[in-house]
Formats: structure tokens, C-alpha cells, sequence
């Protein structure tokens, strides 16, 4: 059966007089005063597959390449493009014209389309009212001129036979002229015949005929009146939209064309300057590989707006850049002093000098804090390079020679007064009273309650079994 452990055992500590200073410890990394971050911000292409690339810590000169990108693909791309803009900028320019010559042509048909409608409406009212009644008319007259002609013809050849047969005797003379009147009465009978059929077929067929033409023409005039003046605008309407679309597209594709060509250019990744490359964002003092690392390899595909690598600068002077919590912000002002050691060489001991303390905290709730390095020359065999980590502590306060105890012999009572626990020569323990000043690093200053001595009982975390 397992017994179960008290929360904490009892200790002791002594209260004595010892100079006394607040500080706020600190951990972080060197990293450089500047760092040039690269990234690619693409608009249109998606692949950078990497071929080549500076390995982690490597240096380049200015110009070197960073990184080398398969940029086959974008070229051939950009060849095609080029090819299709001119042809897209060819088909814009006719369809341009075609609406050049439809804004000059439209007005003009529609005005025709008016005239042909009013003219056949002209020519219908001129049939009904003269041109019908008139062809009527001179069919029927021809058709009386030739029963008169007949008539006449007739009358004269009997006229010609009386006169002749009451002479008993026909001359030949006489012959002649009968025999002329009565070609004259044929030729009248046949006239009066096709006079008769011409009428018939002119007043039954050719003059309704004209009449149904002369009606539909009015009809189909009419019609294409009405319907040049609805399709006409509308097609010339609906060129412009088409227009619109056309130049509104070739400018989205010029755009495209455009940046295409900066993505292009984009992948030419160089160093800005001499200096060394690291893999990785080195911003707002912290360096973080992380993201690069799943692409910054051979074959890797660089992400957009991801940071590729950073820059440092061959004369970029390092700093010391940390993240503390809300209470040790508060205590920090530029220019106090401390020191750091690197974890690579921890009894080491580099001056330092608070530089910047943020005023705001960062997403994770600490405020980032930069200590400058004072300049002096780095211990014999001791080396820096940007990344490394190190550990040290700023003096915020001296207190001089005071009464502290440790913080967690504190008791906070109901009314917000703090008491801690003695022990008396005979082994009592009783509640003191106490007021406490500055505190650091798990002790804190007694200013009253409390004599140089005195026996505080301290509750320690029980020992791991």
C-alpha cells in the first residue's frame, strides 16, 4: 500500500545582513544588428523547385546566388505568352475596326431601312389610289377600242359590199379593196380576241397580282423597318460589350504577362551583399529555420512569402536578443547593465548593456528585450557566431546590505499582509508579521518584522523518491 507524501517539508534558514541586488535573468540568442530577410512573392507561377542553393552558415560575395531555380518551365511559358499576346492584341485591333466601321454603318442602314419603308409605303397608297384604278381602267378601254375597231372594220367591209354588189359587177380593182377590208375585220376580230384575254387576265390576275406584291412589299418593308431598328442598335450594343470585354481581358492578360515576367525575375535569388547565409527568418529577434528547412534542399519547392534565408552582413555587429516575462519588462530601462554567458562556454562572462525593452508583448506574452555587447575583445578561444544561444542576468536594483529571506517563506494572510514563520531558540514556531521590499531570483528584502538571526521556517519541495 502506498502512503501518501506531505506537500512540503519543513526547512530552515537564518536571517543575516548581505548585500542585496535585483536582477532578472535572462535566456537568448546572438543574432545580428542586421539580417536581410528573402522571401519571393509570386502572382502568378507556382513552382520553384530548387537546383542548387548556399548550404546553412555558407558565405557569398554580392551577386552570388542564393539560391538557383529550375526556371525551364516559366520560360517556356513566357515564350507562349509572348506569341498569344500578339496574336490577342491582332484579334483586339480587327474587332476594333469592325466596330469603327458598325458606328458609321449603323446610322447609314437605318436610315436606308426608313427610306425603302417609306418608299414602298409610298408606292402601295400610289396603287391603290391611281396606278389599280388606272390599270383597270386602260385594260378595259383597250378591250372597247378593240370591239370598236372590229365594229368599225365590220361596218365598213358591209359598207364596201352594198356599194359593190349594186354595180353587178366587181372590178378587180374593187377586189383588192375588199379583199384588204376584210383583213382589216380579221385582224380587228383577232385584236378584239387578245383584247378580250388581255383584259380578262389583267384584270383577274396581273393587276390583283401587283396588288398582293405591292401589299407584301409594303409588308416586308415594314418589317425590315422595324427590325433594323431593334437588331441594328442592339448589334452595334452588343460589339461594344463584346469590345469592352475584349480590352478589359487583354488588359487582365497584360497584367498576367506582366506579373509573370516580375515572378521570373523573382527567381533570381542573389546576396545584396558580401556576408553569410542562413537558412530561415531572422526577424524581430528570433531565428527561426524551421519553415525553410522542410523546402531549403535540392528538389525542395520554396513556399511563397515563406522566408528562404537570411543575410547577415559581413560587418553586422551581434547583440543578444531575449524574451522576458510581464514583471521582469516592468523592472528593465535602457542602459542597465549585466552580462551573458554563451552556453558553449558558460563560466564565460560578456558585458552587456540593455539596449531595448519592448513595450508591447509579443503573441506568446513575453516582451523582447536586446542587450548590447560592450565591445571588449571575446576571451581567448571563445567564438560567436549568429544563432548561439546564451544565458546571463541585467542588475535592475541594489538594495545594499539588507534582511532577505526566501520568497516562499511568505504566507499572504486573509487581509493582505504577509507573515512568515520563526522559530524560537526552544524550538517553537510563531507567526511574524513582516514588510517586504524588492524581490529577485527567489528572495526578498524583509524592512521590517524581521532581526538578523532569527530562524525563518521555509517549506521545501520534498525529495524525489
Amino acid at each position: 500500500m502506498l502512503l501518501a507524501l506531505p506537500a512540503a517539508y519543513a526547512g530552515e534558514f537564518k536571517v543575516e545582513k548581505k548585500p542585496f541586488k535585483s536582477t532578472v535573468r535572462f535566456e537568448g540568442s546572438f543574432l545580428p544588428a542586421e539580417a536581410l530577410v528573402t522571401k519571393i512573392d509570386p502572382k502568378v507561377w507556382t513552382d520553384f523547385t530548387i537546383q542548387e542553393l548556399v548550404a546553412q552558415g555558407g558565405a557569398v560575395k554580392k551577386g552570388d546566388p542564393i539560391v538557383v531555380l529550375d526556371s525551364e518551365g516559366i520560360d517556356r511559358q513566357l515564350a507562349d505568352d509572348a506569341d498569344t499576346t500578339i496574336a490577342r492584341k491582332m484579334a483586339l485591333k480587327g474587332s476594333e475596326l469592325e466596330l469603327a466601321n458598325l458606328e458609321k454603318t449603323t446610322p447609314w442602314l437605318l436610315e436606308a431601312a426608313e427610306v425603302g419603308y417609306k418608299r414602298a409605303r409610298d408606292d402601295h397608297q400610289y396603287f391603290v389610289e391611281i396606278s389599280r384604278p388606272l390599270q383597270e381602267e386602260s385594260a378595259k378601254r383597250s378591250l372597247q377600242s378593240a370591239e370598236r375597231y372590229l365594229e368599225s372594220a365590220t361596218e365598213e367591209l358591209n359598207q364596201l359590199l352594198k356599194m359593190y354588189k349594186e354595180d353587178d359587177l366587181t372590178e378587180e380593182t374593187e377586189e383588192i379593196i375588199l379583199k384588204r377590208q376584210r383583213y382589216s375585220v380579221e385582224s380587228a376580230e383577232f385584236r378584239l380576241k387578245s383584247a378580250k384575254l388581255s383584259t380578262k387576265r389583267a384584270l383577274e390576275v396581273t393587276i390583283p397580282r401587283s396588288a398582293v406584291d405591292q401589299e407584301q412589299a409594303l409588308k416586308d418593308a415594314e418589317v425590315a423597318w422595324k427590325t433594323a431598328r431593334e437588331a441594328l442598335p442592339a448589334a452595334l450594343q452588343q460589339k461594344r460589350l463584346d469590345i469592352k470585354a475584349l480590352q478589359v481581358a487583354d488588359k487582365r492578360a497584360d497584367a498576367k504577362s506582366k506579373d509573370l515576367k516580375s515572378d521570373r525575375d523573382q527567381m533570381e535569388i542573389r546576396a545584396s551583399a558580401d556576408g553569410t547565409i542562413y537558412h530561415g527568418e531572422m526577424a524581430k529577434g528570433r531565428w527561426n529555420p524551421v519553415s525553410a528547412a522542410k523546402f531549403m534542399k535540392v528538389g525542395g519547392k520554396i513556399l511563397p512569402r515563406v522566408a528562404l534565408a537570411s543575410l547577415i552582413p559581413s560587418n553586422a555587429k551581434l547583440h543578444l536578443d531575449a524574451f522576458v516575462d510581464e514583471t521582469a519588462a516592468a523592472s528593465l530601462k535602457e542602459g542597465q547593465k549585466g552580462y551573458v554567458a554563451p552556453v558553449s562556454s558558460p563560466r564565460s562572462r560578456l558585458s552587456v548593456e540593455l539596449g531595448k525593452v519592448a513595450t508591447h508583448p509579443a503573441v506568446d506574452g513575453k516582451y523582447h528585450i536586446q542587450l548590447m555587447l560592450s565591445g571588449e575583445e571575446l576571451p581567448e578561444g571563445l567564438s560567436l557566431v549568429p544563432g548561439m544561444k546564451g544565458k546571463g542576468k541585467i542588475t535592475i536594483g541594489d538594495e545594499g546590505e539588507s534582511l532577505a529571506v526566501p520568497s516562499k517563506a511568505l504566507k499572504e494572510e486573509e487581509d493582505g499582509t504577509y507573515t512568515v514563520k520563526v522559530k524560537s531558540s526552544d524550538g517553537q514556531e510563531s507567526s511574524t508579521a513582516v514588510t517586504v521590499g524588492a524581490e529577485s531570483n527567489g528572495m526578498i528584502v524583509v524592512l521590517s518584522g524581521l532581526k538578523e538571526g532569527q530562524i525563518v521556517v521555509t517549506p521545501d519541495e520534498p525529495a524525489s523518491k
